[in-house]
């Protein structure tokens, strides 16, 4: 495959190659100079009753907050709004940071920093978060969790 291009096709990129066109399924941003810049992936978007929340922003955002080891934000079916989710926050502390962080002080942080609707309705601070075999926050493994009797 020879890479040609690529396609803007509403911020989802696609890469034009001499078969065709390749949805990679990233979400991109592009800069006034043409530039893309992915900002996360179709799979982590958050739909928040029609709005677009970018894990992945949301998450380099949690980052700048002292003490945060790994963070990873996921979104979930609202129970209380049909087709639409509700954003949830995983944090992972440093350890010097444990039972110094709390929950609410990363809801109060993230106020004044994302669209309301952009904020979590659930932070969770946990020992370890799930990493996939190439050492990626494993989403799905979070998603999953939030199942377990001990979330609902």
């Amino acid at each position: 495959m020879v890479l040609k291009g690529c396609w803007d096709t509403g911020q989802i990129l696609a890469m034009v190659s001499d078969g065709g066109f390749i949805r990679t399924d990233d979400v991109v941003k592009v800069d006034k100079n043409g530039y893309f810049y992915v900002v996360d992936r179709t799979k982590d978007m958050i739909i928040v009753s029609g709005y677009k929340v970018y894990s992945r922003e949301l998450d380099d955002i949690i980052y700048e907050y002292p003490g945060i080891d790994v963070t990873a934000t996921v979104g979930i079916p609202d129970p209380e709004r049909e087709e639409s989710e509700m954003v949830v926050v995983f944090i992972q502390l440093k350890p010097e940071f444990k039972d110094k962080i709390s929950e609410g002080d990363i809801i109060n942080y993230l106020k004044d920093r994302v669209a309301k609707y952009a904020v979590p309705k659930q932070v969770y601070i946990v020992d370890k978060i799930p990493l996939t075999e190439i050492q990626k926050v494993d989403k799905k493994a979070l998603r999953e969790r939030l199942t377990a009797p001990q979330y609902k």
